[in-house]
């Protein structure tokens, strides 16, 4: 019988900010994760972190077709206390989907039922930099998920010149000043940064670059249980397997055209005589070699978008 809390770590982040890059950071930094579990939430039907996550040394559990503040509360809460009771974990790792309000799983693991079992030692969100000038076109989530953070992780840098980075630290610094807030390339993060606990963190901007200067804010950091729902924000997620090889050319000529509205799209294809990894946000997609898959699966988020268009002209692609 488990005595001791769990320290739950809530990673939060719009679509394609990072979030499951600085998990893969996490697991991979040195120290024993035998007691250490993984809980990955997906909006969309097929989950692809969960497996990119796999042979790192910690117990994954995955959660796809749903959102966990919304229509998977109830899954939420019986995968948490399978995990207590199949893992005894030390410490539970939450990845949130990316249209998740933080505050609703702080709510969750605040319940009753768990108060004994879980403690919540820190909630980080990643932020793409590319995004913060654009937050208002992202609707209020985008800002709520940030507002709920202890750390942000303000990932993508390398992709800004410096005096915007600069300009978008302090214009996060004055949304949340109750806030730590951490400059990253490819979420690569100070460990430390993570493991303390919310208690016993000072409120401050962590950074490696000597152009940012240290500011300290002390208080308490109020969460409130939101209400958000991502369908009813307009968000929507869909999803493609098949069996089938794709044109190459087409693929790509595919992605090339994909519309601003469809932010994410991630998986694993067949093209040509090859597998690659296919990991689209914001506009940019990157490509990268993979090991052979049993079928092409790809993940969609984006908000009001032609679901139907896009699968035919993905359709389009198929060679056999």
């Amino acid at each position: 019988m488990q005595t001791d809390l769990c320290d739950v770590l809530l990673i939060a982040g719009f679509l394609g900010a990072g979030k499951t890059t600085l998990l893969t950071h996490i697991l991979n930094w040195p120290g024993n994760l035998a007691g250490t579990a993984i809980l990955v939430n997906e909006f969309g039907k097929i989950g692809i972190d969960g497996e990119l996550l796999e042979g790192l040394g910690a117990h994954v559990v995955e959660m796809a077709n749903g959102c966990i503040c919304c229509s998977l509360l109830p899954d939420f809460r019986r995968s948490v206390e399978d995990i207590l009771e199949r893992f005894h974990p030390q410490r539970l790792i939450v990845e949130a989907t990316g249209v998740a309000d933080p505050r609703d799983i702080i709510a969750l693991i605040n319940e009753p039922r768990f108060r004994q079992k879980l403690r919540l030692s820190k909630t980080v969100t990643v932020v793409d930099a590319d995004f913060w000038d654009g937050r208002d076109h992202f609707g209020p989530l985008f800002l709520k998920q940030i507002e709920a953070a202890d750390l942000i992780v303000l990932n993508k840098i390398d992709l800004q010149p410096a005096e915007m980075v600069t300009k978008f630290i302090a214009e996060i610094q004055q949304a949340c000043p109750a806030s730590s807030i951490m400059p990253a390339y490819r979420c690569c993060i100070y460990p430390d940064a993570l493991w303390e606990l919310q208690e016993e963190s000072r409120h401050r901007i962590e950074s490696p670059f000597p152009m940012y200067v240290d500011e300290h804010q002390e208080g308490p950091h109020e969460i409130h249980h939101g209400e958000s729902n991502a369908l009813e924000l307009g968000y929507i997620n869909f999803s493609f397997e098949t069996s089938s090889r794709f044109s190459e050319d087409c693929f790509r000529s595919f992605m090339k055209s994909v519309p601003v509205n469809l932010y994410r799209v991630k998986g694993f294809i067949f093209v040509g005589d090859r597998w690659i990894f296919v990991n689209h946000v914001g506009g940019r997609t990157e490509w990268s070699d993979s090991g052979e898959k049993e079928s092409s699966r790809l993940a969609f988020v984006g908000w009001q978008v032609d679901k139907d268009h896009m699968l035919d002209r993905l359709r389009a692609c198929l060679m056999d």
